[in-house]
């Protein structure tokens, strides 16, 4: 590397969003359990939300994945880190599954208070799907979309050089594209490397 004039980049350390949400407080078990293994599409879905810094504006990203194919299935880009952009993504899903419902399916997230919101439990009532939390202080048990969260950021720089939501968002696009058809995944047998740099990502 030294003599191909070839630098790592950094990875910048995760943001944590969703602090202040309405009336945090309800917990779900961990049903995942670091299983990341799905057998059928639309069984487990994990999503997260991070935060990046714009020209010192502040956007807030939630993604959702589908761990039967790693594929990035919706994604949201909101100034706040609220339960509307969660449900937002999660109703993007849906259509994009061509889904009545999600009656079958765990979605996996981390301790954010977005996820402990009387919305959020509303959400999962009404469209039948089972939410899982994450221990606390144990990242590790997101680490898949935390690993995708982490490769956004340190390879797709032109993030950091738009003006609007809307650039992000179009950006944002470009990037999920590439990761769903061209990146390499568990099917190169990389996938693997990948969670281990989600955990690495946590320490």
């Amino acid at each position: 590397m030294g003599e191909l004039n070839i630098k790592s980049k950094i990875r910048r350390k995760r943001a944590h969003a969703g602090k202040n949400d309405d009336l945090a407080g309800w917990v779900y078990p961990n049903l995942l359990k670091r299983d990341f293994t799905a057998f059928l599409p639309n069984r487990k879905w994990v999503t997260d939300l991070s935060e990046i810094t714009v020209r010192a504006e502040k956007f807030f990203i939630s993604a959702i994945m589908d761990l039967y194919n790693r594929e990035i299935i919706a994604f949201q880009v909101s100034d706040s880190p609220d339960a509307l952009l969660v449900e937002a993504m999660i109703l993007q899903a849906l259509e994009t599954r061509e889904l009545k419902d999600l009656g079958n399916t765990i979605i996996h997230s981390d301790q954010g208070s977005v996820y402990k919101s009387f919305r959020y439990s509303n959400l999962s009532t009404k469209l039948h799907f089972q939410p899982s939390i994450s221990r606390k202080a144990n990242c590790w048990d997101n680490a898949v979309i935390e690993s995708f969260f982490s490769h956004l950021k340190t390879e797709y720089p032109h993030l950091y050089d738009v003006d609007t939501a809307v650039q992000v968002k179009e950006d944002l696009l470009l990037y999920i594209m590439y990761f769903n058809e061209n990146r390499s995944q568990k099917k190169t047998g990389l996938f693997v490397a990948e969670v281990l740099s989600g955990i690495t990502q946590c320490r």
